[in-house]
This record gives structure tokens, C-alpha cells and sequence, in this order.
């Protein structure tokens, strides 16, 4: 049974309005008083429900959006901007703001949202997939707090989240291979762990066997995201005595790197090799040869994310578990153009 407001006024001796007050972070509380209560709340794991404080008080129409932000993460993550972008643009037009939240350096993410929560600044929340472990899903879950997560979790959760199909979009690049002559296809993703990696990777195998093709443990090949690890995955594919005849790239970073080793090989594409990467932006359209891409909207995706948040506001018990921004195929010099699909102009 959840914790409320009542247990925690009972087990510090204090009325219910002064534990209010201290959640909302009221001056009209002694520190000593405050700092009790806290102890409290933290020791029985209380988290204030705001839906039910903000029927008293005016909306904030702020927004926060927690996520990962370590050094380097422009570079290492540049769709978190494109994403944000998009979120803050429908954001705007309801008159609302968003503020980034890092829990990179957290031990404990759930903290920083219960901070969050607790403070009153905020009427919703955005969590990307990365920043969502157990204990922020159960959190947001017990307090009925208007959010939504970017990527579908890894673990069964009530919450409300958007994600792209991921698995979706790599059978795309898998069946435009295959029908590009490709028979030996190998995969490089990021990390083992890495969540979208695991969902496309999900995807090749899935279509793979529907076509009748197979693809070997050493057909796939995990990095660190730089492009000099993709180069390096992408030499010990090239120099196998049975090198594929087509690589799927996890991302433009990997492809650089990808398109360096097949240089290096004097490889020629799509003639010796093709390959596939996700996303025209950023870096696709500036590559030579430019690639073939399975492209999926971003920017798109903010603006869904944000739209379905502020519908969670106004309607709490709405709930939402869902794909969205269906991917597409845009033909560039690294794949053989079919019938079916011919190269933009």
C-alpha cells in the first residue's frame, strides 16, 4: 500500500498541512521542522502527489526533461538536440517551457526526481529511455505524475511512453539488402547494452529469418560510438576470409568510421559492398559516398512526445504505450537501387 500524506504527518507528529508545506517547499516552516519532516519522508519513501497539490495552486508551465548529459554529448548523442527541438517547439506553442535535468552523475536517478516532483516547478516530465531505471518507472508510477519516456523500457512498467520502432526499421534496411543481392549481412552496433542497438539488432535477426538469410555471432560487432572503434570493428569484418557482402551501421558515427576501413580496403560500393546506416541527420548528407539511410524523424518524435505530455496533463488517466514516426527509406550511392526503390534527386 502507497504511502501517504497522513502516515508521514503521523510518524513525525506534525499536521498534514505542515508536510504540505514542507513538500512545496513553503518558507513558513522552521529549517529544524523541515528538516525533520524530510527525514521522514525520505525514510518511508514518500512522494508528494502533485496532481493533487496543483488543484490549489496555478500551473507552473514548466517542463523537465531528464536525461544523460556527459561531457561530449553533443557530439557522442547530436539527436538529443534535433529531439528537443521538435519538443520545444510544440511546448512553445502552448505556452510552455522545458528544462534539461541531468542525472548522468546520479547514483541514484530516482532521487533527482523525486526532487523534481517534490519542488511543485514542474507539470510534467520527460524522461529519455537511458536516465529510466526501476526505481524512476515505480516512482512515476506511485505518484500519478504527468510524464512520458522516450523509448519503450526495457522492463514491464505501467508508464506512459513513445518510442520509435526500432526493430521495425532495421528489417527495412535488412530486406532492402537482401534485395540488393546481399546474402552475408553483418551487423555493428554501440555497447552490448547499448538499448537501441539491442532493438535493431532485434530487427535483422527477425527479418533475416523471415527472407531465409542468417547471420553468425561474428557477424556482429559492438563499439564504443567513435569512429575510430567502427573503423577498427569494420577492418576485422573486411578481412575475414568470408566477409559480408553488407553491413547495417547503428548510426552515422559508425558509419564514418565503417566508410574509412572500406577506403582503406579499396573496396568499392556497392559493387564489393553495401552498407546501410539510420538517420539523415547529421552527418549523412556530408559523407562520400553519401549512404543509404533507414531514416527516422526526430525531430518528429520531440513534437509527438511533447504534444502526448501536455494530454497527460490535462486528462491524468490517460495512458499511452506506443510506436510512432514510421521510418523510411532513402537510397543514397552505398546500396543498389531496385525497382521499388529508386535513388532521391
Amino acid at each position: 500500500m502507497a504511502i501517504t500524506i497522513k502516515d508521514v504527518a503521523r510518524e513525525a507528529g506534525v499536521s498534514i498541512s505542515t508536510v504540505s508545506k514542507v513538500a512545496n517547499n513553503s518558507h513558513e516552516i522552521s529549517e529544524p521542522t523541515a528538516m525533520m519532516v524530510r527525514e521522514v519522508m525520505q525514510r518511508l519513501d514518500y512522494t508528494p502527489n502533485v496532481r493533487a497539490t496543483s488543484l490549489k495552486r496555478r500551473q507552473s508551465r514548466h517542463i523537465a526533461y531528464l536525461t544523460v548529459l556527459r561531457k561530449g554529448e553533443a557530439f557522442l548523442n547530436p539527436w538529443l538536440f534535433e529531439f528537443l527541438c521538435g519538443a520545444h517547439g510544440a511546448l512553445a506553442r502552448k505556452g510552455y517551457s522545458i528544462a534539461l535535468v541531468n542525472v548522468c552523475d546520479d547514483e541514484k536517478p530516482g532521487d533527482t526526481l523525486k526532487s523534481v516532483i517534490s519542488a511543485g516547478g514542474h507539470d510534467g516530465v520527460i524522461v529519455h529511455g537511458e536516465a529510466l531505471g526501476r526505481d524512476v518507472a515505480m516512482m512515476l508510477a506511485r505518484s500519478s505524475f504527468p510524464h512520458i519516456v522516450v523509448g519503450k523500457p526495457e522492463f514491464d512498467s505501467p508508464v506512459c511512453w513513445l518510442d520509435n520502432d526500432n526493430a521495425l526499421a532495421c528489417g527495412i534496411a535488412v530486406q532492402h539488402l537482401a534485395e540488393g543481392g546481399v546474402r552475408h549481412i553483418a551487423f555493428i552496433g554501440g555497447g552490448r547494452e547499448d538499448s537501441v542497438s539491442k532493438k535493431r539488432l532485434a530487427g535483422a535477426y527477425a527479418m533475416q529469418n523471415e527472407l531465409g538469410l542468417s547471420m553468425e555471432e561474428n557477424d556482429v560487432c559492438y563499439t564504443d560510438f567513435s569512429i575510430e572503434g567502427s573503423r577498427t570493428a569494420a577492418m576485422k569484418l573486411l578481412t575475414r576470409p568470408d566477409r559480408p557482402d553488407g553491413i547495417i551501421c547503428v548510426n552515422n558515427i559508425i558509419t564514418i568510421g565503417v566508410l574509412r576501413a572500406v577506403r582503406e580496403m579499396g573496396l568499392n560500393m556497392p559493387t564489393d559492398l553495401q552498407v546501410i546506416t539510420f538517420d539523415e541527420y547529421p552527418f549523412s548528407r556530408i559523407m562520400d559516398p553519401q549512404p543509404t539511410v533507414v531514416n527516422i524523424d526526430v525531430h518528429d518524435l520531440g513534437e509527438q512526445v511533447a504534444s502526448q505530455l501536455l494530454k497527460n496533463i490535462r486528462n491524468p488517466a490517460l495512458h499511452v504505450q506506443s510506436y510512432i514516426t514510421l521510418p523510411e527509406l532513402i537510397i543514397g550511392e552505398t546500396t543498389k537501387a531496385t525497382a521499388a526503390h529508386k535513388p532521391h534527386s
